[in-house]
């Protein structure tokens, strides 16, 4: 071989090497943002619907109620989020029985969400409770702490109680138990019923 020859030969298996190892770093490249662009979005994407429930009707009991009847016209549910949730876009029909309590309570609603690892219950728009005791509670927003057994909103409320005379008004909210029976408004207004004991 001639030493012309031999210099060919060494700069073409040179450019090989370099065009092997060019090449095997532009697959490995490519194959890493192939991998980034497909996991990412995929990772990120977690709130999405994972299942829905069309008319629904559904009978419950937990620890606090002996039994609680459901309805609505769709549930969707987001069992993938970080935190899983439960919606009710299109409104919600609850009857709860407490136990020891013969009468149940009602709630209804245009919205609902539900966060039941963290007992955090949200309810919108034309939201009507209505207690064991007959008392009903108006406003368009509200929340319900399950563990705490609480109720809290920073909406106008307004509580009508069973007796027909009482009435409660909130217009910066309230912070009461589920039952509405203790509770605390702010600025509030009402009318109470009168006796003039001091006169007998």
């Amino acid at each position: 071989m001639s030493a012309f020859s031999f210099i060919y030969f060494m700069k073409a298996k040179r450019f090989s090497i370099y065009f092997s190892v060019f090449f095997f770093c532009f697959i490995l490249v490519a194959t890493s943002c192939s991998d980034v662009a497909t996991e990412n979005p995929a990772a990120k994407n977690t709130h999405f619907v994972s299942r829905k429930i069309y008319n629904a009707h559904m009978v419950m009991t937990d620890s606090v109620y002996t039994i609680i009847k459901l309805r609505a016209p769709l549930i969707e549910e987001y069992e993938y989020a970080p935190t899983p949730y439960t919606v009710f876009p299109k409104g919600i029909d609850m009857d709860f029985q407490e136990k020891g309590k013969t009468v149940p309570g009602h709630l209804r609603a245009d919205y609902a969400k539900v966060i039941e690892t963290e007992g955090w219950y949200e309810a919108k728009k034309n939201v009507i409770i209505i207690n064991s005791d007959k008392d009903t509670l108006k406003t368009n927003h509200i929340f319900w702490n399950k563990k705490e057994r609480k109720i809290y909103s920073h909406d106008t409320v307004k509580i009508y109680r069973a007796d027909g005379v009482t009435t409660n008004i909130s217009v910066h909210g309230i912070e009461a138990t589920e039952d509405f029976k203790n509770f605390k408004l702010k600025k509030n207004a009402g009318t109470l019923p009168y006796t003039n004991e001091l006169k007998k």
